[in-house]
């Protein structure tokens, strides 16, 4: 196969985001004196996951996304008691200092970064990703964040992967793969473009053969599979 260059997505491939997730909420509410228990984290998750897919579909922005999903948790879990631009500005700075891994991502890119040039590409606001980023020790093996704030579109728009393939040194699209655990996302996108992609599944939820996976792997270790074979 002979990739050379991989880009990645963030979460729920290399972050634990329901645990980032978990911990941004329960900061953000407790500093409003609002209630925190699981039933308001499901209710918040279901909300938030919606919202990302219809930005996905174009049917609202990024900034609709900020305050939308605690517009409806305030009339969903708190009788309309709150105020979601506080919510919203307090979740946003929470989320940023959240860098939970997913267990054995650490040593998995440590061994890819010798072997692949690794980027991450990642639907998200640019303080939130940075700031993670700038919180784990996993930033050292990663060229460069492509976060959809920051490029003015978002996976799986082909504009995305087309911004992202014109600054990667890599420009031979046959040795890119596009790795992530989204079939919405991140392999329609990476098919959007033209690219290979690999399904980051570690549960096997995905049944395979699927059009929009030219691979699925349940572990990032896998991945070194793909590399070219190195010279004696």
């Amino acid at each position: 196969m002979g990739f050379t260059t991989l880009l990645i997505d963030a979460d729920d491939t290399l972050f634990d985001f329901p645990e980032c997730e978990k911990a941004a909420l329960r900061r953000t509410l407790e500093e409003q004196n609002l209630l925190f228990d699981e039933s308001i984290l499901r209710q918040f998750s279901a909300i938030n996951a919606a919202l990302w897919k219809k930005m996905e579909l174009h049917l609202v922005s990024g900034a609709q996304v900020r305050l939308e999903r605690f517009r409806e948790l305030i009339i969903q879990c708190f009788q309309g008691q709150g105020d979601e631009q506080r919510l919203a500005e307090g979740y946003i700075h929470a989320l940023s200092e959240q860098s939970f891994l997913i267990e054995g991502t650490e040593d998995a890119l440590r061994e890819l970064s010798g072997r692949f040039e690794l980027n991450v590409i990642t639907n998200g606001f640019r303080t939130v990703q940075r700031g993670r980023f700038s919180r784990t020790p996993v930033s050292r093996y990663i060229r460069k964040l492509y976060i959809s704030d920051e490029i003015g579109c978002s996976k799986p728009e082909k504009a995305y992967f087309d911004a992202v393939t014109a600054d990667i040194r890599e420009k031979d699209r046959s040795k890119i793969l596009v790795v992530g655990d989204s079939l919405t996302s991140d392999m329609q996108g990476g098919k959007n473009a033209g690219l290979t992609t690999c399904l980051f599944d570690p549960k096997g939820r995905t049944a395979m053969p699927h059009p929009l996976c030219d691979y699925r792997i349940s572990k990032l270790t896998e991945l070194l599979d793909f590399a070219p074979e190195e010279q004696p």
